[in-house]
């Protein structure tokens, strides 16, 4: 929930009329790219920070937690770099998508494992709302990254 705070944040400060007049920030689906993009930046980077934290998120079935700790970092950072370029923002949108269906277990392990052994000093109640969250973020990438945009229809050009 807090990384939404942070998510709403960035989308608003892009809405400040010096930045969305800018040609990368001009409609409100490009800002809402470039937000998500820095979100999951800074989202990848706190991997390689907080390692031990990403760490024990990780279920039991999997060896070698760190790998999956690095792994998802380096993922994160693409997909955040690849949003906040036009020519990438579709790919990794849909890199994304996949990115957080794929971690959404390790969220309901984290959860339960919270609840029972308190494994990370946060409440039990912010590891359950980050669960319905994962689906906040996925809308947030298919909107902004467009892997699937309404109205996108291909222009005709003619020539003449």
């Amino acid at each position: 929930m807090s990384f939404a705070i942070i998510l709403v944040s960035l989308f608003a400060v892009l809405h400040l009329p010096p930045l969305r007049r800018r040609p990368a920030l001009a409609s409100p689906r490009d800002r809402a790219a470039v937000a998500a993009g820095l979100f999951f930046i800074g989202a990848g980077v706190m991997h390689f920070v907080m390692p031990r934290w990403y760490a024990a998120m990780i279920p039991p079935q999997l060896p070698a937690p760190t790998f999956w700790v690095i792994l998802s970092g380096v993922a994160e950072v693409a997909g955040g770099v690849g949003l906040l370029l036009p020519r990438t923002r579709r790919l990794s949108a849909l890199g994304l998508i996949v990115l957080l269906v794929a971690i959404l277990p390790a969220n309901i392990h984290e959860a339960r494992a919270n609840t029972t052994a308190h494994v990370l000093p946060l409440p039990d109640l912010y590891f359950w709302l980050r669960i319905p969250f994962q689906l906040v973020y996925v809308a947030w990438v298919a909107w902004a990254g467009g892997p699937w945009r309404a109205g996108g229809r291909a222009r005709v050009v003619a020539h003449g």
